[in-house]
């Protein structure tokens, strides 16, 4: 025995009862599907009604579509239920002080501590707890299983979803049961296995499992393979080796079996035998600020929350100064009349925290966002956010307005999106016109350039002329002097008399399938301006590229 219990606590359809959130009820009933993003989308999850319309998670979206024309698709969020699965953890620490979401497992699953229950009802008055606490959050059905270790409880818990097989496991332990007299999920069923007699199949439809301390691995032997939290191909490996509960995996030699299936094979083991040292240890992660506005009355002009937005925002920015945070990532959540949520996404060109432009951010989304029934509450929630820079302080009445710098970019990159605002990228090329890019913005500094006085470094040195490219060279008819450099171009319909500097040589690509070989000129007229130039040294051809600024 480990002197440890802990409870497994997992929220069936948790990531579905989110999402169904967004809908007005009257439209939760029909086909729904989560679908992940990106070119190949999948189903992660499926209410009942798609599922009779033969809709199975893992299936593409255009074949889920296919199958049920009349499917709802909602996105696959984890920021969202990451969020949910944080608050909901909030609500089960009134039952225990150490409740965090399981690594690795679904949204909506937990490890509790059940250590120091004996005078609150043990491990069974923290399960009926849970079971109530859950209920009353609007996730019922909490499923709990309660071990010495992370793997049995875990185990418990994903029982009623474990395939037995056609033969079933064999005799497992006698089912002792009793009704839940909680107002919150009558139904519920607590079992607890104490002496080996009856099978498994007794506990599969029970909402709550309590292994005895010290039977983890009689519990886990008599399962199949599936119940075991451990890679996937490895298991379907054993599988095919003919192995088909935890029992048996356990009677394989551990020298051989790592061995020949290296360090994971080990970890199974060790699994298998109930060794698991994870624990629910460390506290709850401190969640993202996040504000609320609830109206006196419904409000149908979005507009008008403006107003009633910028008190909101100047708290929601106190607290992330407070933890030292810009936020890079928001979601706009309106909560409608007819119980359902309208949620805008936002991302602001750069990391921020001043109130200001959060309001402009916020107030240009509102001005153009449609909703179909009265708004009744408004939230705004940090989604993600960095540590905040240092900014220097300007002194004096300098012109510099960076929330106003902000906010024009946030209008921009809202109305037309990222793509709409672009910055040059330089590009390792040796030719003039192929060394920088356009590239949408990813963050543009909003901060004024830094400035000394002329004393200590003396007057600014002139500014580099600019290359104006044309679209495409064109060619261009060139008068030579003796030693071949142009001392007349024909442009715009007359010659004009010019005076050469160059040549500057380039070359290179001579390895791909675009290679070059030039000489580059600037040509100033005698009338005034400096043309860019080049000449193909093989064939003689002279080009116009461009001019100087």
């Amino acid at each position: 025995m480990s002197g440890w219990r802990l409870a497994c606590a997992r929220a069936p359809d948790f990531a579905l009862r989110v999402a169904l959130r967004a809908l007005p009820p009257d439209a939760r009933g029909a086909p729904v599907a989560l679908v992940e993003a990106g070119q190949h989308a999948r189903v992660r999850a499926v209410n009942a009604a798609a599922r009779l319309e033969g809709v199975r998670p893992e299936q593409t979206a255009t074949r889920a579509r296919a199958r049920c024309p009349g499917l709802c698709c909602l996105d696959w969020d984890p920021e969202v239920f990451t969020a949910a699965a944080h608050a909901l953890a909030e609500v089960l620490q009134r039952a225990s002080p150490l409740v965090l979401p399981a690594d690795g497992d679904p949204p909506g699953t937990f490890l509790v501590d059940a250590r120091g229950m004996r005078y609150l009802g043990g491990d069974a008055g923290l399960a009926d707890r849970l079971v109530a606490l859950a209920a009353e959050a609007d996730f019922p059905g909490l499923r709990v299983g309660v071990a010495d270790s992370a793997v049995a409880a875990r185990a418990a818990a994903w029982l009623p979803d474990t395939p037995l097989g056609a033969e079933g496991p064999p005799p497992l332990l006698r089912v002792m049961t009793r009704a839940q007299g909680t107002r919150h999920d009558r139904g519920a069923r607590r079992r607890k296995l104490s002496e080996p007699d009856d099978s498994i199949e007794e506990i599969v439809a029970s909402s709550v499992v309590i292994i005895p301390p010290g039977r983890d691995a009689d519990f886990l032997g008599a399962l199949p393979l599936t119940a075991l939290d451990v890679d996937a191909h490895l298991r379907a490996t054993l599988r095919g080796l003919g192995l088909k509960t935890v029992a048996d995996l356990r009677a394989l030699p551990p020298a051989a079996l790592t061995a020949r299936f290296g360090p994971e094979a080990r970890a199974a083991l060790e699994r298998a035998a109930g060794l698991d040292l994870r624990r629910p240890e460390g506290a709850l992660p401190v969640p993202l600020p996040a504000v609320a506005l609830p109206l006196e009355h419904p409000i149908e002009d979005t507009t008008r929350l403006v107003f009633g937005l910028r008190g909101t925002l100047t708290t929601l920015a106190a607290r992330l100064v407070e933890r030292g945070l810009s936020a890079t990532r928001l979601a706009l959540v309106l909560l409608l009349d007819d119980h359902s949520e309208h949620v805008e996404r936002l991302e602001p060109a750069r990391p921020l925290h001043h109130p200001a432009a959060l309001f402009e951010l916020l107030r240009d989304r509102l001005e153009r966002v449609q909703i179909d029934a009265p708004i009744v509450e408004v939230q705004v929630r940090v989604l993600t956010a960095v540590p905040a820079v240092p900014e220097q302080v300007h002194l004096g009445a300098g012109r510099w307005n960076p929330a106003a710098m902000q906010g024009a970019l946030d209008r921009l990159l809202g109305r037309f999106g990222r793509a709409a605002v672009v910055q040059p990228v330089p590009v390792d090329d040796h030719r003039p016109e192929a060394a920088g890019r356009w590239a949408p913005v990813i963050e543009i500094p909003l901060s004024p350039p830094l400035t000394v006085g002329a004393d200590a470094l003396g007057p600014p040195p002139p500014p580099a002329p600019v290359r104006r490219a044309l679209p495409a060279p064109v060619p261009l008819d060139a008068r030579l002097d003796a030693g071949g450099h142009p001392i007349a171009v024909r442009w715009s319909g007359r010659w004009r008399r010019v005076e050469a500097r160059g040549p500057e040589r380039l070359s290179g690509a001579w390895w791909g399938d675009d290679p070059y070989a030039r000489e580059d000129f600037r040509l100033a007229l005698t009338e005034g301006g400096v043309l860019w130039a080049s000449r193909d040294p093989r064939a003689g051809d002279w080009w116009l590229r461009g001019w100087f600024d």
